[in-house]
């Protein structure tokens, strides 16, 4: 039975790395050879099995995509707010589930990510909204190290994105007894200091932590203590079945374990790890009231099973496996490694989540485990007991259940505060760079090898490849030109080496969502680059500056050029020497950076291949420079202004006779960039264009007097490339 369902788990699992997705007639010979398969080998059944119902629920889910025009104009929507987030700056994420497109309905009902940015208050959860709206597919940018949006979409079971301005119609729901009990716990931790932490632990809501609370609990390590899990849920469970076990019957015991469970999983939200829990113990009470036994390792398939048949995109969603493989590891650390006191299974589960986290999150903390050694007590057996009698006295006795709140807010205060203080301090935290990751892999394995038979050969061989990573490359490329997917704005990074020159910072949303965070550091950090040599930046406007204090603060930065308070201004005739590179500054005149025209336009080249900048120039700056007579030619061309039909003129293009033309325009962007009529004019010259918001990162190496482009189409699996499957296409490369 454990094969089988491992085997079907497997086959759901494999939709996170099919290069396409097929078309839906392939389920029928899929479904008949694991039907000709099962008596001979039923675990090869099991897993075409579940390669088609993968198949069949993405159709399925998907099909509503195919709406004409559902992209090209805004849309009628009417559905119901299943949830709310609410983000710094006002602005707040609804998930709808849609009822009808146009006044059609929708079956199934797909659920949309929704902006809201009306100048009123955004629906509540349970409302139901009509509204117009833009509608666009489930897509992320794609940089190395960036956090992947389209499959993090997906995984949550939404297939569309847009924003709102306002409702055509808003029907406040009734509030149904969670939300007034929600909203009642709210009023009464309203004057706590402790009130954004209470409110994580008893009802699930995280929206309260800022972003010096999430440093705080991923430099600790301790962000599994506030998402409402396995921990949780089993701590309720367990003091149910002991305060049971008193009467003398298991089945009350059971009954009373089961109950308390729901109620918290049904407080907390029903969220993706709550459900994974509560399944997981619901099915061993169950057998428990039974009177069997059965392992951890079954219950645990047997949970993946019922949650991806249930929705098989979860194979999607990474806290889905995170809790998995957490239960998984908690497993192995009882079991083979014969953790039986508290230090040893903590222990064995820091190091079996080892790699997970290091290529989920990018880093390791070292303070990780003694820190959860001194928290996960004090959790289990104090903090959350009171939180969860005080939510039992809320209603029949809450002046109690008032003074509870106040004993937990005189609890959580100062221990907040001294773990801040410790992070801050101590900074536990440790970004690792590609290579530095796969050098603690090999540690690890050999790690585990140790315990394996025959190990010294295993260790042998692990050291080896250990060395062999440590060894600097036998050749290095001469420089590098990576422009950044930073959606419509600009950042290109250039590097020789660990020396490093960034062009423009990308944007900073008023919803706390930034670039640099986003997408510039995680790079910076893959590559192990801790410094700028330069940081440039051709203008004020926000898609090209709205980072630069943020990244000067962050990071020690040598030289700053361009629109800097006390930095120097980039004017035309500037020439310096970096490295083996030559920086010629060939436009403004005139320094202001407060207008497209007066972008710092940078040319960097070795004498036999260059690169030219061009901020946002448009036709009237690209005249000029040419009047000016400083040459522009380059082998390859950031398209002025994004692509705009403002800039990019024939005679510009002529001038500059690039190789390559990189378009800097974000995915489906409402200002169409880049024009028709630019490609156009570059396609007559025969010149090879790319764009970052349907390639992601362009990457380029300098071979020569050549550039070699690196990943030649979008990499990654089928979610990537939503557009080009909606357009009818099923690329494999």
């Amino acid at each position: 039975m454990d094969k089988r369902l491992f085997f079907f788990c497997f086959g759901i699992s494999t939709i996170m790395i099919w290069p396409w997705l097929p078309g839906w007639d392939w389920w029928l010979p899929l479904a008949c050879l694991g039907w000709l398969c099962w008596r001979p080998r039923p675990a090869v059944a099991c897993l075409l099995f579940g390669l088609v119902w993968a198949l069949c629920y993405s159709h399925w889910q998907l099909s509503w995509l195919q709406a004409p025009e559902l992209f090209q104009r805004s849309q009628l929507i009417a559905g119901t707010v299943d949830s709310v987030q609410h983000r710094e700056g006002g602005a707040s994420r609804l998930i709808v589930s849609l009822k009808s497109l146009n006044g059609q309905a929708l079956s199934p009902r797909p659920r949309v990510l929704l902006s809201w940015y009306g100048a009123d208050e955004a629906p509540a959860a349970g409302d139901n909204i009509q509204s117009i709206s833009r509608l666009q597919p489930p897509h992320g940018l794609h940089n190395p190290g960036s956090f992947n949006s389209a499959r993090w979409l997906l995984g949550q079971g939404i297939t569309a994105r847009g924003y709102l301005t306002g409702t055509l119609e808003h029907q406040v729901a009734t509030p149904s007894h969670r939300t007034r009990l929600v909203r009642h716990i709210e009023a009464m931790t309203a004057d706590l200091p402790a009130r954004r932490w209470l409110l994580a632990l008893s009802v699930g809501d995280r929206s309260g932590l800022d972003q010096a609370d999430w440093d705080m609990l991923r430099g600790l390590g301790v962000s599994h203590l506030f998402a409402i899990s396995g921990l949780h849920i089993g701590l309720v469970a367990g003091l149910g079945l002991l305060a049971g076990r008193l009467s003398g019957s298991r089945l009350l015991a059971a009954i009373l374990a089961g109950t308390l469970a729901l109620g918290y999983a049904w407080l907390a939200g029903f969220s993706v790890p709550t459900q994974r829990a509560l399944l997981m113990l619901l099915l061993w009470l169950g057998l428990y009231c039974r009177g069997r036994f059965w392992s951890g390792r079954r219950l645990l398939l047997l949970t993946m099973t019922l949650l991806l048949a249930a929705m098989p995109w979860l194979a999607l969603d990474l806290g889905f496996w995170l809790s998995v493989l957490a239960v998984a590891a908690l497993l192995v650390s009882a079991g083979w490694l014969a953790g039986r006191s508290l230090w040893r299974l903590q222990l064995g589960l820091s190091l079996l989540l080892l790699p997970l986290i290091m290529l989920l999150f990018g880093g390791i903390s070292w303070a990780s485990l003694p820190v959860n050694m001194l928290l996960i007590p004090l959790f289990s057996l104090l903090l959350i007991p009171l939180l969860l009698l005080a939510c039992l006295l809320l209603l029949p006795v809450p002046g109690l259940a008032m003074l509870v709140l106040l004993g937990l807010n005189a609890l959580f205060e100062p221990l907040m505060a001294a773990l801040h203080r410790l992070n801050d301090s101590l900074s536990p935290w440790q970004s690792l760079s590609a290579l530095a990751q796969g050098g603690w892999l090999l540690l690890w394995l050999l790690m585990l090898s140790a315990l394996l038979p025959r190990s010294r050969q295993v260790m042998t061989l692990g050291l080896y490849l250990l060395l062999l990573s440590l060894l600097p490359p036998a050749s290095r490329p001469h420089w590098e030109v990576r422009i950044l997917d930073v959606g419509q704005g600009l950042s290109v990074l250039v590097t020789q080496g660990r020396r490093a020159l960034l062009y423009d910072t990308g944007n900073r949303f008023d919803s706390g969502f930034n670039m640099a965070d986003g997408v510039i550091l995680p790079l910076l950090t893959r590559l192990g680059i801790d410094e700028l040599d330069y940081l440039v930046v051709s203008h004020d406007d926000r898609d090209h500056s709205g980072n630069r204090d943020y990244l000067a603060a962050t990071l020690p930065v040598q030289h700053r050029r361009g629109t800097w308070p006390d930095g120097q201004h980039c004017r035309a005739g500037q020439v310096e020497t970096w490295g083996d590179l030559t920086l010629r500054v060939l436009w403004p005149v005139t320094p202001s950076g407060h207008r497209n025209n007066d972008s710092c336009v940078l040319h960097i080249g070795d004498g036999r291949l260059s690169l030219l900048l061009t901020g946002d120039i448009e036709a009237l700056a690209e005249r000029g420079l040419l009047a000016s007579g400083r040459p522009v030619a380059a082998q390859l061309l950031l398209s002025p202004h994004h692509g705009s039909r403002s800039s990019s003129t024939e005679a510009f293009n002529r001038a500059v006779a690039p190789d390559w033309v990189v378009h800097t325009a974000g995915f489906a962007n409402r200002w169409g960039f880049p024009s028709p009529e630019v490609v156009a004019r570059f396609e007559q010259m025969g010149v090879s264009q790319l764009i970052t918001g349907e390639h992601g990162m362009v990457h380029l190496v300098a071979e020569g007097k050549r550039w070699r482009l690196v990943d030649a189409g979008r990499p990654g699996p089928w979610y990537h490339r939503l557009g080009a499957w909606l357009n009818g296409t099923k690329p494999l490369e």
